[in-house]
């Protein structure tokens, strides 16, 4: 689904970001600013380690480096500290997680492990970085310990196991010295123990790297924020209205952008155009208080009116250019058909006004309605509802198309309406295709007041017929899904050319037509000169 942009987002929907500019303005200058006597000043306490290993490199097994940081908020250390302060096992990962100990800082190159904590009171900030080092340092130590245990247990458990391997094949060797593979068993298993057995021993008199933690300085407190410093919220009420009024707007104006995106409607005629693939022929305007008579009359010229003689003009231009395209003789009447995506977008007053204007060039035209659940093309031209016509559905192919026209007050324009006979909507829409082709050889122009493409089927049957197809779409009215199915429908069926007609937009009214009433005729009024000068158009 197309949407609209930023830009018109904040256009249409610019009284959601007012509100909120105004609210936060006025939630930001309601609080008392804070003073200097309530600021909150924390402590920071940092006990520095210094890592020492046997063999000179820190970086040496059974514990890497790496992972003291580890240790230090996870798993027993954080438990043993927790103990130390009378909290419960469970608090003692949300004391590791808490801003009272952050996680430690290992320098590689000089091997210093700094431990650092924060709490409201100097005296706690102290305790709590030097209780996470004493008790990593006890930690650490017991890890390495039962590191070497484990491994001088499992050489002596494999050493035994390997002696008593060794004392069966001697036996056997013993019974038959002859045997081949005894004899290289037995030599295999004594290699393999007196690997051990070097294993074993070089452990005792070899240790393996230590690493050692030791203090090189005691956690000592310093404070280290206060609410007096930094980043923080003006101390004046003006100051914090204006924030508050900055906040708001950006908020409103995301506001208004998601309200945008949830919009179901087209709204602007860039949004139109995207839709239908292509840019607007033409724009007829908002006019409060048009009615729905005819707009297109020899004394009126307004922007109204206009608007559907340049519709006019620009199927005028199409229609020389497809003939002149086909190389072909003129086959009679244009017909052009007049479509919405769905109703009430302003379709029948089209199909009308161009009617209209068709004639004032001389043309006879020949005005179609097709949608026979909600007639009103009849209405607009006669300025009544119209009588039904005295036939039956059965009778229709007998009786000669030109009986079936209705006189209009506009010379040159007769109507055809069905909507009188008793039958389907569908068995009128085909009715009125069968009459369509003896209709083209009387007239010059057909225009067709179709049904909604996006509620009814009946515009299917007269897709094929169409040279010119007018898509009308409504600003604030029309839904961009309803668009969206229209225009693949048209694009796949159509074999006329397509025009887009966006109705409704609220443009600038002209100065050029105050000069004018409705006879034509130019009126005076004051400008900063004498009364009767010309005024240039």
């Amino acid at each position: 689904m197309m949407k609209a942009t930023a830009m018109e987002a904040l256009r249409r929907f610019w009284w959601i970001a007012l509100l909120f500019a105004i609210g936060g303005a006025v939630l930001g200058a309601i609080p008392e600013p804070s003073k200097a006597a309530d600021a909150v000043v924390t402590y920071r306490a940092e006990h520095v380690l210094l890592v020492k290993s046997d063999n000179g490199s820190i970086f040496a097994d059974p514990i890497a480096t790496n992972q003291l940081t580890l240790y230090a908020v996870t798993g027993e250390v954080p438990k043993r500290v927790a103990a130390r302060f009378g909290l419960g096992t469970d608090e003692a990962a949300e004391l590791a997680a808490s801003s009272h100990i952050s996680t430690p800082v290992l320098d590689a190159t000089t091997g210093a492990l700094v431990i650092q904590a924060a709490d409201a009171t100097a005296e706690l900030a102290v305790q709590y970085a030097d209780a996470f080092a004493e008790e990593l340092t006890k930690y650490l130590a017991e890890l390495q310990e039962k590191e070497r245990t484990n491994r001088a247990n499992a050489l002596l458990a494999q050493a035994q196991q390997l002696q008593a391997d060794i004392a069966e094949l001697q036996r056997e060797a013993a019974a038959d010295p002859d045997d081949r593979l005894v004899a290289a068993e037995l030599d295999a298993l004594s290699r393999e123990y007196s690997v051990v057995f070097e294993q074993q021993y070089g452990d005792q008199y070899n240790q393996t790297s230590t690493l050692t933690l030791n203090t090189l300085r005691k956690a000592t407190a310093i404070p280290v924020s206060s609410g007096a410093g930094g980043l923080g919220a003006p101390d004046s009420r003006l100051g914090r209205g204006a924030t508050g009024l900055a906040v708001g707007a950006v908020i409103g104006s995301f506001v208004a952008l998601i309200t945008s995106r949830l919009d179901r409607r087209v709204r602007s005629r860039a949004q139109a155009e995207l839709l239908y693939g292509g840019q607007v022929s033409v724009v007829i305007p908002d006019v409060s208080g048009a009615g729905n008579e005819v707009a297109v009359r020899p004394e009126r010229h307004d922007q109204l009116s206009d608007s559907y003689r340049t519709l006019r003009s620009m199927l005028s231009f199409a229609e020389a250019a497809r003939t002149a395209g086909d190389g072909s003789e003129p086959r009679g009447a244009a017909v052009t058909l007049v479509v919405s995506p769905g109703s009430g977008d302003g379709k029948t007053s089209i199909a009308a006004n161009l009617a209209a204007a068709l004639v004032e060039t001389n043309k006879r035209t020949i005005a179609i309605n097709t949608d026979f659940r909600r007639p009103t093309l009849a209405a607009r031209l006669l300025g009544h509802a119209p009588d039904p016509l005295p036939f039956s559905l059965a009778e229709l192919s007998q009786v000669p198309p030109r009986q079936l026209l209705r006189r209009t007050p506009l010379t040159n324009l007769v109507l055809l309406d069905l909507s009188g006979i008793d039958a389907p909507p569908g068995t009128l829409a085909r009715a009125t295709t069968r009459v369509l082709e003896p209709l083209s050889e009387m007239a010059d122009s057909i225009v067709i007041d179709s049904s909604p493409v996006g509620a009814t089927a009946e515009v299917l049957e007269l897709l094929p017929f169409a040279d010119h197809v007018v898509v009308a779409i409504r600003l604030d009215h029309t839904l961009t899904s309803a668009t969206q199915r229209t225009m693949q429908l048209l694009r796949s069926l159509s074999t006329g050319t397509l025009h887009l007609v966006v109705v409704g937009e609220n443009i600038e009214r002209s100065p050029y037509y105050e000069y004018g009433n409705s006879s034509g005729k130019r009126s005076k009024r004051k400008t900063g000169t004498k009364t009767g000068t010309k005024t240039g158009r």
